[in-house]
């Protein structure tokens, strides 16, 4: 089970601090360990403890949350302001805060937050390939949503690239992750995958049909980019005219 993150809350403002505390207590992978309404105590606070994410107001007196966030850049954790003021926002992404919420914060809009710290402290979506003892495969571990699937790349028929998601066909059914296509290229067997477009990669041994510009796959058309032909037909050995 993946650790809960550690969240301080910095904010002036006590109804500010009580909203955010609840909305903490909702998330299942999020703990509340410290709120403070002074940022002078949040700083020796999280110079000496250690801390996942942090949700900070701007405009705080003695300091504020820009000034502070500077301070704390090299320690460690994400910072999400949460400001009733949207003129910060450029000089947000220069800090590169995780995220800019305007008061006051909707729930959902507070869970995309969170689910973004989850994504950049949560472990990898796939481990490295490992051999099975009952059938010899290689096999690989895909994290989907709140569930890590141990799949065997045997029935791994082809990955499509949707947005921010990868989407692995296996054994006739959908397993949505997120990953980068060069992090997948690196933990697929080499010599049994390739990718034929800018958004898919093949399982060789389950490739039907191939013509020159796509191929077939349990009946489904993949495309096979320009950049890509050369190499993909060198691999198969195909000779056409």
């Amino acid at each position: 089970m993946t650790s809960k993150l550690r969240c301080v809350i910095v904010d002036d403002e006590q109804g500010a601090i009580e909203v955010l505390s609840a909305f903490i207590k909702k998330v299942s992978w999020l703990e509340l360990a410290a709120a403070f309404s002074d940022p002078l105590d949040a700083l020796n606070y999280l110079s000496n403890e250690p801390s996942d994410l942090v949700f900070m107001d701007i405009n705080m007196p003695d300091l504020d949350g820009m000034q502070l966030s500077r301070l704390i850049k090299n320690i460690g954790p994400d910072i999400v302001f949460c400001t009733a003021y949207p003129e910060h926002a450029v000089e947000s992404y220069e800090i590169q805060a995780l995220d800019y919420l305007l008061k006051p914060i909707p729930f959902e809009r507070f869970l995309a937050a969170a689910n973004k710290a989850q994504n950049k402290k949560s472990p990898a979506d796939i481990t490295l390939p490992k051999n099975s003892d009952d059938d010899g495969h290689s096999h690989i571990f895909i994290k989907s949503g709140t569930q890590i699937h141990q799949v065997d790349v045997e029935k791994i028929s082809f990955i499509k690239k949707d947005g921010h998601y990868i989407v692995f066909k296996v054994n006739g059914r959908e397993l949505l992750s997120r990953m980068t296509f060069s992090e997948l290229l690196e933990l697929l067997p080499a010599n049994d995958f390739i990718q034929v477009h800018r958004s898919y990669i093949v399982a060789i041994k389950k490739i039907e049909v191939i013509q020159k510009q796509f191929i077939q796959i349990e009946g489904k058309e993949i495309p096979i980019g320009d950049s890509y032909k050369k190499e993909f037909f060198q691999r198969v050995n195909f000779i056409g005219n």
